[in-house]
């Protein structure tokens, strides 16, 4: 209900994040597009390349020419360390290189939850519909598997930095929505930023019986809600809209109206919470991870 809805605190606090990076096109579009978003207070970047070590089943004759390797691939990690620490300029910002050798999801995820950052960014690949419904595989790994929030960045829509950001925020009352919520309001975004505030009333399982009183109801309620939470939003973002959209697929809503607004970031919680539900992102957060044509933040309380 309208009246009761409790948020974290919003005052300005340190960050930390991971930018995972291959020296890839995908990454350092990915690094350049958290470098433009707004930090209201100290901000901790750990910069990490994974050097890939394939297995060796020929009793070590293979790795002849692995010294060398390894050499060339360290030369390139710090080549492109130097390019994405210059996009993260002020005396508020600390950067710090990281190399790591083995699998590269797993080492992602264990040295976030290592360094205990509350965000990690990685490039997704994919510009066909095809190819975002596959994502990369240590995208998905990372967005799945990760103790943190997760920013997975589409390197084909990076926002243009000369026009206001457009964010779409899913918003269905529950801790992880208002999770998201309150890792957005931690900077003050002002009119870099138009935020469409988006309600989903789910068709097929609230409608199905209903009585039009009942969905009329549905409607009011969802209303009031998200123009509270606007009314919290609205220190932080100059502008925001409020939406209260119907579908069977709240996914597919939420893709389809990003979609047809333009929009540059979705950001939604997270609904796992079960240790098995760990192994499996949430129906919703999954599917627009997958659809959407532009850039996803996951917000995740930590679980590690």
């Amino acid at each position: 209900m309208a009246g009761q809805l409790q948020f974290g605190s919003s005052e300005n606090a340190s960050m930390k994040a991971l930018i995972a990076t291959d020296g890839s096109h995908n990454a350092g579009e990915a690094a350049k597009m958290f470098a433009t978003l707004p930090h209201a207070g100290p901000l901790e970047v750990h910069i990490l390349t994974v050097i890939y070590m394939p297995p060796d089943d020929s009793g070590g004759m293979a790795y002849a020419w692995l010294p060398e390797f390894i050499q060339t691939e360290e030369a390139r990690a710090k080549e492109g360390f130097e390019k994405i620490a210059s996009l993260f300029v002020g005396d508020d910002v600390v950067t710090n290189h990281l190399i790591c050798h083995g699998h590269v999801g797993h080492t992602i995820t264990e040295e976030a939850r290592r360094a205990g950052v509350d965000l990690i960014v990685i490039g997704a690949q994919g510009h066909s519909a095809i190819a975002r419904m596959l994502l990369g595989s240590t995208s998905d790994f990372v967005a799945t598997q990760a103790c943190c929030s997760v920013l997975a960045v589409r390197s084909d829509k990076v926002p243009d930095t000369t026009s206001p950001m457009r964010v779409v925020i899913a918003y269905d009352g529950s801790e992880p929505s208002r999770l998201a919520v309150d890792e957005f309001v931690k900077s003050s975004w002002g009119p870099k930023c138009d935020v469409h505030l988006v309600h989903v009333l789910p068709q097929g399982s609230m409608f199905a019986r209903a009585t039009s009183q009942d969905i009329d109801a549905a409607r009011k309620d969802g209303k009031a809600m998200i123009e509270e939470v606007a009314q919290r939003l609205k220190p932080a973002v100059s502008n925001v809209a409020t939406h209260i959209l119907e579908g069977d697929s709240i996914g597919q809503v939420i893709t389809e109206f990003a979609q047809e607004n333009g929009v540059d970031l979705v950001m939604l919680g997270d609904t796992g919470r079960s240790a098995i539900s760990q192994l499996f992102l949430g129906s919703v957060t999954r599917y627009v991870l997958r659809h959407a044509d532009c850039s996803v933040w996951i917000a995740r309380k930590p679980r590690c």
